[in-house]
C-alpha cells in the first residue's frame, strides 16, 4: 500500500511539474508596445507617445481594458475585438484565459479604434510567443480577415514616434499621401524619411 500511495504522489508531482513546463511563457509576462495618439486641439490634431501593457492570466475568456485618463467607450469595444481576431489569426482557445489591456496616453481623451491594430498585433505577439520590437508601432483600426483600415492624424503620430525615437511606424494601406487642412497633400513615407523614420504601408495583421 505504501509503495502505491509513494507512486501516485510521485506520479502527480511529475504531472504538475509537467503542466508547469508546458504553460506558454507569455501567460506569466507583461507584454508591451508603444503607441500613437492624438488629440484634438484647437488648432487641429497633435500627437503623442502613448503605451499599450497587456497581461494574460488563466481564466474565462473576459477582457478588461484599463486607460489613463478615461478612454471612450468606442476604444473598448475595438479591444475585444482586437482580441478576438488576434485570437483566430494564432488559431488559440482563448476562453480559458482572461486579457487585461492597458492603455497610458498623454492626451485628454483616449478615443476611437486606431488602437485595434496595435492591440490585434501585441496580443499575437503573446499568444506565439514572439518578440516585440520595441522600434517599431503600427497605427490603425483592425476590420474581420485581420484587415488594417485607416484612421486619422498620421502626420501628427509620425511627429510622436520621433519623439520617443521610433524607427518604423506602419501605416494603414493607402494612406501614404495625407492631405492637411491648408489641401496641401503630404508624402508620409517621405516626411519620415526627414524625421529619420521608416513609413511603411500595410493592408493586414
Amino acid at each position: 500500500m505504501k509503495l502505491l500511495k509513494s507512486k501516485k504522489v510521485l506520479f502527480s508531482l511529475k504531472l504538475i511539474l509537467f503542466l508547469v513546463l508546458i504553460m506558454p511563457v507569455c501567460y506569466a509576462n507583461i507584454g508591451h508596445m508603444p503607441l500613437l495618439a492624438v488629440s484634438q486641439t484647437k488648432d487641429g490634431y497633435e500627437g503623442s507617445p502613448a503605451d499599450l501593457y497587456l497581461e494574460i492570466k488563466p481564466g474565462t475568456g473576459r477582457v478588461f481594458i484599463e486607460t489613463y485618463p478615461l478612454t471612450k467607450l468606442d476604444t473598448q469595444i475595438s479591444t475585444r475585438f482586437a482580441r478576438e481576431i488576434a485570437c483566430k489569426y494564432v488559431n488559440a482557445d482563448c476562453d480559458n484565459y482572461d486579457f487585461f489591456y492597458t492603455i497610458r496616453a498623454e492626451s485628454s481623451i483616449i478615443g476611437g479604434p486606431s488602437a485595434g491594430s496595435a492591440i490585434s498585433a501585441l496580443t499575437i505577439a503573446m499568444l506565439d510567443n514572439l518578440n516585440v520590437n520595441k522600434d517599431i508601432t503600427i497605427t490603425g483600426t483592425i476590420n474581420s480577415g485581420g484587415i488594417v483600415g485607416p484612421v486619422g492624424g498620421l502626420k501628427e503620430k509620425i511627429d510622436a514616434a520621433s519623439e520617443i525615437k521610433i524607427k518604423k511606424v506602419l501605416i494603414p494601406a493607402g494612406t501614404r499621401f495625407s492631405k492637411e487642412k491648408d489641401n496641401k497633400t503630404i508624402d508620409l513615407v517621405e516626411y519620415g524619411n526627414e524625421k529619420n523614420i521608416v513609413v511603411v504601408e500595410v493592408s493586414d495583421i
